[in-house]
């Protein structure tokens, strides 16, 4: 079993530098598959468990939330302490107090536990008052059902806004951030989580697999100087930036043992500088997170 590095949170808990996305499982974004392969998923998620991996993300509206379903069937006999939790609220159905309230309670249901390690918002909703719902955060967390709350998709002025409400609370950013999508760096909140010690979490990080092939020549040629896939390659880059964490999403027992292979090992300061400026086809905005307003 491989041993996860943790990084500490303000609270003074841990967080995994390495976490296990969920996405895609038990069916799309939206739509729970008939056809799923439900006991297959749920044996490659103990395999994630059993070979290291203890932070799962998950959220409520993945497969109509029967993603959480198969999550909470897989975790059972797993020693809950161990594990670290984390689910997100969709903004289109948690868009004040109450409503993100009635959405955590019915994602713990699904997961059979009485916790989550760390929940969060998933985007700004700019129809609805920002406050009402970090309200909603701040309730879970007195009332013990989470124990770390953060947001996801914020950009500067949305993290900046959230932050001056949550104070130290706020733990966890999450944003699309790999080798090819720079926004983090380039909006600035990148450089905010640093210096408020908030946790800049990366999805995507292998950009809808477009950093798994070869054919980039400066990915062919890491990979090849240090024995490693394009796709550790790109995951360590991540990993190596100060306060940045990420996540993979795995299913494949090979894909598995890969991604937690990316320790052990580190990338020159060199290369490291090489990838920062020289990687190809750089962009400045997601491609997969739209501009949103913030509003009060």
């Amino acid at each position: 079993m491989v041993s996860i590095p943790t990084v500490k949170l303000l609270s003074g808990n841990q967080i995994p530098k390495l976490g296990l996305g969920t996405y895609m499982i038990g069916g799309d974004h939206l739509k729970k598959d008939p056809n799923n392969d439900d006991k297959g998923q749920i044996i490659s998620l103990k395999y994630a468990l059993d070979k290291g991996f203890t932070f799962i993300r998950t959220a409520h509206n993945y497969a109509e939330g029967y993603c959480e379903e198969l999550v909470g069937e897989a975790i059972k006999g797993y020693e809950r302490k161990k594990l670290f939790l984390a689910s997100a609220a969709n903004q289109k159905w948690a868009f004040d107090k109450n409503s993100l309230i009635k959405v955590a309670q019915g994602s713990l249901k699904s997961l059979q536990t009485d916790y989550f390690d760390l929940f969060m918002i998933g985007a700004v909703n700019p129809n609805y008052s920002l406050k009402s719902v970090l309200d909603g955060l701040l309730y879970l967390q007195e009332k013990g059902l989470t124990k770390e709350i953060g947001v996801a998709n914020f950009r500067l002025p949305e993290l900046k806004a959230a932050h001056s409400y949550l104070g130290k609370k706020l733990v966890y950013n999450e944003m699309h951030y790999n080798l090819i999508v720079r926004e983090p760096e380039v909006c600035g909140a990148l450089e905010y989580c640093r210096e408020n010690n908030i946790i800049l979490s990366a999805y995507r990080p292998l950009q809808f697999g477009q950093l798994s092939k070869p054919g980039t020549i400066l990915s062919d040629e890491m990979a090849k100087k240090y024995g490693k896939s394009q796709s550790q390659i790109a995951l360590k880059w991540l990993l190596q930036k100060e306060g940045v964490i990420t996540m993979v999403k795995a299913l494949d027992f090979k894909h598995i043992d890969e991604d937690l292979a990316i320790f052990g090992w580190e990338l020159d300061k060199k290369d490291v500088y090489k990838l920062d400026n020289d990687f190809p086809d750089q962009k400045d905005v997601s491609d997969c997170s739209g501009p949103r307003i913030f509003l009060p």
